[in-house]
């Protein structure tokens, strides 16, 4: 008999521990990913892209370029809810926001060299990304593209609030 309470505060000691991390409840905040670039901008072009925004079960939610203001989205993929962004680097920063609160979302960044010939002035790309939930900082991200004549690496990452 005595063995029954210790058996009692085991078994929901193993079971309140268990919880599945999928059972959290989802956190759903306003995305925003700022990129400020440094070095020699004109000689790169950017590539960004922004997918799986997503709010509640599986709703979809879109993303906006807020700096700069007249850039807009290379391509929308609105099936696989996919912003991406390619353009030559002739801007400093770059601001995107998702449109309504997301619990998770994926980013990819990449900068290549567009191939001109470098001068002694060159600098090569650097990038600071920091990630935004409801206008607090959550996460950042340096990148450093790799020297002119090397393939350079992309970074991906998918966030959680």
């Amino acid at each position: 008999m005595k063995r029954l309470p210790l058996v009692l505060i085991l078994g929901i000691l193993i079971f309140s521990c268990s919880e599945d991390p999928e059972d959290q409840p989802l956190v759903e905040k306003t995305a925003r990913v700022e990129i400020d670039f440094e070095g020699s901008l004109d000689q790169y072009l950017v590539n960004f892209g922004i997918h799986s925004l997503y709010k509640g079960e599986s709703g979809f939610v879109n993303a906006s370029i807020v700096q700069p203001g007249e850039l807009e989205w290379t391509q929308v993929i609105a099936q696989a809810n996919t912003f991406n962004l390619s353009t030559p680097l002739s801007f400093s920063k770059l601001i995107v926001e998702s449109e309504e609160p997301v619990h998770t979302f994926g980013f990819i960044f990449n900068a290549v060299h567009t191939g001109n010939i470098p001068d002694e002035n060159f600098v090569d790309l650097s990038a600071t990304i920091r990630v935004f939930g409801n206008n607090t900082e959550y996460q950042t991200y340096q990148y450093a593209a790799r020297p002119v004549g090397q393939v350079s690496e992309p970074l991906s990452e998918t966030v959680r609030f």
